[in-house]
């Protein structure tokens, strides 16, 4: 699940990367402090516990020991129900006392407060996807899943190409969601590196399916939001990121991810 990671630090650089401008900006007028949350629930593995970073100024050298929070109360409520606290660890993550299962179906909800600012997120454990069919397009180069949808799911797909060390795709191309409780979709992945389409691989192109929370669609497509524009006679597309963790300066997810089957596509 490494991608998620890379896409939520990306968004992070592009948040608070140094902006270029005709004039001198004083670093320490423009920053702002955040809080950021990171935390990907996988069925079927143990909970991972939930980090606690602070952003840090223009110019300074990324550090976790300079970046992590200690002092935050937090807990998790199970269901609406069951109640766990966490507990700092190390590095800025908060686990709980004893390990625990992440289950298909369970709603997960975090509390947390650090000095006067309370942190809250909810997130429901996507089930594993069901598959129905799958496609290679050698026009696009595309690999494509038809998924049986769920209205509290999205769904991404990515490549993989197993010859020796398995290589897959590090992003997502897109998401695709239903408001239709018994419709299917279709998802697709990002283009597979030409260096892969020769007939050697054929039989050795494989797609991954993934279920997530809802609240991922809108992350992703407003994950560049905050990028720098360098051509002032260009128009951004404005808005920010929507993040699924609420707060004042809270940034980050707290998501349900669920993989499915890697299968091959002919």
């Amino acid at each position: 699940m490494k991608f998620i990671t890379v896409l939520t630090w990306l968004t992070f650089i592009l948040l608070f990367s140094g902006c270029e401008s005709e004039e001198i900006v004083n670093v320490e007028l423009v920053y702002e402090e955040y809080t950021v949350v990171q935390a990907e629930l996988i069925p079927g593995k143990y909970f991972p516990g939930v980090r606690f970073t602070r952003t840090l100024p223009l110019g300074v050298p990324y550090n976790i020991k300079d970046a992590e929070i200690k002092n935050i109360t937090a807990y998790l409520r199970i269901n609406g129900v069951q109640v766990i606290p966490l507990i700092y660890t190390a590095d800025g993550l908060y686990k709980p006392k004893y390990d625990f299962y992440i289950d298909e179906g369970d709603t997960y909800e975090l509390f947390a407060e650090h000095g006067e600012k309370y942190i809250y997120s909810i997130t429901i454990i996507p089930l594993k996807p069901e598959v129905t069919s799958t496609n290679y397009d050698g026009n696009d180069y595309h690999l494509y899943a038809d998924v049986n949808a769920k209205i509290d799911e999205v769904y991404a797909a990515l490549w993989m190409v197993s010859v020796g060390n398995a290589i897959r795709a590090e992003t997502f191309h897109s998401v695709a969601s239903s408001d239709d409780q018994n419709s299917t979709v279709r998802v697709r992945t990002s283009p597979i590196p030409e260096e892969f389409l020769s007939g050697i691989y054929s039989g050795n192109r494989r797609i991954q399916v993934y279920a997530l929370d809802k609240s991922f669609k809108n992350y992703f497509y407003t994950r560049n939001s905050g990028q720098q524009i360098n051509d002032p006679f260009i128009q951004g597309t404005g808005g920010a990121v929507e993040w699924n963790v609420q707060g004042d300066k809270v940034i980050g997810l707290f998501i349900g991810v669920t993989p499915g089957d890697i299968i091959e596509v002919f």
